[in-house]
């Protein structure tokens, strides 16, 4: 079948690369001659590095031949240049550590297992940048029906925690198996998210200090607003100093929130957990994951209820899954130590709450309202005093737990020993 013109697909997708890269997929399932239809999952403004398209490709004059795809690509957007680099970095991790991750899974009994989505096919050249994965929604696996910006509940939120424990004791078994491969591994993904050299090339630098200055801008606490506003110049370096090599990191997700988590229901309960989007993986302290989890996708009354038992539900989590690989748990990865950590990466979670809680929380218009840009002709304002007061609370609420755990104090010493 000629793949030149197809009405059904997205502007975005009509091009010579994507149209090959169907066609590959195709005949990896043996079928030459099909027909296939395209949905925009996102990408204009929603997903931050690729368009993502949800294809399915069936034969043709038959029902019983087809499969389902999710192609996520640079191709045919203006960011290719800027996200080349995480691009290469995430077929990286599918090509090389998800399916180590998965080998070393082969023994365990499925419910045991941590799911991860399978790569299907890749390119990584520039201009041509295509990852083609299986489509978890063909397994029961769905995003949280939820708007992002109300928070997940505790069966979800143990659920995600469990299975980012196995994520993360994976590390540790590939470095108990294989020392000199994973060794590599390491080195391939040290963090480049908070670096100055991709910073300043993909003009994130910008975006975090301006999202930084929009959660500064709603503090009410004075004393808060003034030391949040002292180590405004140094949050990067401060953000630096979490992916600094130690002993215990791992391969961290590095952008585990609720858009890029599915989650698979059995009676209407969360059951089964599978990540996606690894553009952010990073080698760095497990409980930096944690962090990035818990203050995105909670508010400061679940934590001050629920955060202790998640932690505990964390570790117990990864100590039962290294347990199946005959790997102590208490030297590999101290209890005694993991709460430390957790105790240090409370800066780490107030940072990430200042500057990712715009993502989570506003829209376009919220953000012209904040910074005292117009509203563009024929946008919808009527929700938006009441979402941007959501905005206040929750931003609000982040300092003050701050200020109560002692993390806002620890950031002000942390700057003075930075300078």
């Amino acid at each position: 079948m000629s793949l030149d013109v197809n009405i059904s697909e997205p502007d975005e997708f009509n091009c010579e690369e994507l149209h090959e890269s169907i066609k590959v997929v195709a005949a990896l399932r043996g079928i030459q001659d099909f027909v296939y239809h395209v949905d925009y999952i996102c990408g204009k403004g929603d997903n931050f590095i690729a368009n993502i398209f949800r294809v399915s490709v069936k034969e043709a004059n038959s029902e019983n031949n087809t499969v389902g795809v999710i192609v996520k690509t640079l191709v045919n957007t203006t960011r290719q240049e800027l996200f080349h680099e995480l691009h290469k970095k995430e077929v990286e991790f599918y090509r090389v550590v998800i399916s180590k991750f998965n080998e070393i899974q082969e023994t365990l009994a499925e419910a045991a297992k941590l799911i991860l989505p399978r790569c299907l096919y890749w390119k990584i050249e520039k201009s041509n940048e295509v990852l083609i994965l299986e489509d978890m929604l063909l397994y029961g696996f769905v995003l949280d029906s939820k708007p992002k910006h109300e928070v997940l509940d505790f069966e979800q939120c143990s659920l995600v925690i469990s299975e980012l424990a196995k994520f993360h004791a994976l590390s540790f078994v590939c470095g108990e198996r294989e020392k000199e491969s994973f060794s590599k591994i390491k080195s391939d993904f040290s963090d480049i998210i908070y670096q100055d050299h991709f910073l300043d090339k993909s003009k994130l630098k910008n975006y975090f200090l301006e999202s930084f200055d929009m959660s500064l801008s709603v503090v009410t606490d004075v004393k808060a607003h003034k030391v949040l506003e002292e180590i405004k110049p140094s949050i990067l370096k401060i953000l630096q100093c979490f992916s600094k090599a130690s002993k215990t990191n791992v391969l961290c997700h590095g952008d585990c929130w609720i858009n890029n988590i599915l989650f698979k229901y059995e009676e209407r309960k969360p059951a089964r957990v599978c990540f996606i989007d690894f553009q952010a993986v990073r080698y760095a302290n497990p409980v930096t994951d944690i962090m990035y989890f818990i203050y995105l996708c909670t508010d400061s009354k679940f934590r001050s209820d629920n955060f202790e038992r998640l932690l505990k539900i964390y570790y117990d989590s990864l100590k039962s899954f290294l347990s199946l690989y005959e790997i102590d748990a208490d030297i590999a990865y101290p209890e005694v130590e993991f709460k430390s950590d957790v105790n240090d990466h409370l800066i780490f979670g107030l940072l990430i709450s200042m500057i990712d809680l715009r993502i989570i929380i506003m829209t376009p218009e919220h953000e012209a309202i904040l910074k005292g840009s117009n509203i563009v002709d024929g946008s919808n304002t009527g929700e938006v005093p009441g979402e941007m007061d959501y905005f206040k609370i929750r931003v609000n609420d982040v300092v003050d737990e701050a200020i109560s755990n002692g993390s806002l104090m620890k950031l002000s010493d942390k700057i003075n020993n930075l300078l």
